[in-house]
């Protein structure tokens, strides 16, 4: 538990969405394990939004490399915070160590469930993951022989999703070392959708077609081993700004020998693009449902304004515009 989780420096603070990515732990699985476990109490700021520490950071980097090692939450949250360094030390000197991590390298193994995500999924290419198998039913899916991985991921097709339906999957996921559930719904009563959230289940509402769950699954790159990541630009760093709002704004009211007026059409362009990239950021920070499709809008955004900055330098170094001059 954070006894200090009352007042957290300003400095030290960090926004869920940062420790999603620090970690690499799901937001929504983040929040569960609080409710569920209280590994972690992070302070709140007069909005009521949750603020970690450092210390929070790095602690569920710890409980990430157990459950890595295969450890349940469970069992991690019953060692307490102090026994956790001895139980990393302890299974890196194990003669087997390097099994835990075979176990997460390979495609990532997709178990599709309803009646139309085996058509749907079939014919997409999906890099780092592969159709392991196809069931009518979650029940179905229960009974089965599940493939030998800790990565397992199931897409689950249902015409209306229940708190009953949620909690059943829920479990589980818990049960058979699921990495992620995702549910694809067509109805849901609204009082139950924050609490199927909070179960830390992904929940995408029909029509989802098949290139948007591509999406869905290649943003998601936390689910995959490092070296099973996309080879394309979603899972590749947000490039930084090579501009400020304060350069832009002056190049597009300056005055140049350029006629067609570009560096002005430049400058207005990037102040969109910038502004729509951190609205897709804060979109993916605030909405558990549509994070995955703001996170792909997002590094689509930012590698689209970082095209446009190049070229914006470009003709900045043609009109020889000093830009040390507009800071």
């Amino acid at each position: 538990m954070n006894d200090t989780a009352d007042v957290v420096d300003n400095d030290q603070a960090f926004r869920i969405g940062a420790v999603e990515r620090a970690t690499g732990i799901p937001a929504n699985t983040i929040r569960v394990w609080e409710r569920r476990y209280g590994l972690v109490k992070p302070a709140r700021d007069e909005t009521g939004t949750r603020l970690y520490s450092q210390q929070d950071i790095e602690y569920l980097g710890q409980v990430r490399s157990l459950i890595d090692a295969g450890d349940s939450i469970g069992y991690i949250a019953s060692l307490g915070k102090t026994l956790l360094p001895a139980r990393i030390e302890s299974l890196a000197s194990m003669p087997n160590r390097g099994l835990a991590r075979r176990r997460r390298t390979g495609l990532a193994p997709l178990l599709l469930i309803g009646p139309t995500l085996a058509e749907r999924l079939g014919e997409v290419d999906l890099p780092g993951y592969t159709i392991h198998a196809s069931y009518a039913t979650p029940a179905d899916a229960r009974k089965a022989q599940l493939p030998g991985h800790s990565n397992a991921i199931a897409v689950v097709e249902t015409e209306q999703v229940t708190r009953s339906l949620a909690n059943d999957l829920a479990i589980w996921r818990d049960d058979a070392s699921l990495t992620a559930v995702i549910i694809v719904y067509s109805y849901a009563r609204q009082s139950d959708l924050a609490a199927i959230r909070d179960l830390g289940l992904l929940i995408l509402r029909e029509p989802i077609d098949a290139e948007m769950l591509r999406h869905v699954l290649l943003t998601r790159k936390y689910w995959l081993a490092p070296d099973e990541q996309p080879g394309d630009y979603l899972s590749e760093p947000i490039p930084p700004q090579m501009f400020t709002k304060k350069e832009l704004v002056t190049l597009a009211l300056m005055q140049t020998s350029v006629s067609c007026e570009c560096p002005r059409h430049l400058a207005e362009l990037l102040i969109s693009l910038s502004a729509f990239e951190r609205y897709s950021q804060l979109c993916e920070d605030r909405s558990t449902e549509d994070a995955a499709i703001h996170a792909m809008l997002r590094g689509a955004t930012a590698h689209a304004r970082s095209t446009m900055e190049a070229a914006l330098k470009r003709v900045v170094d043609h009109e020889k515009i000093d830009l040390s001059q507009l800071r």
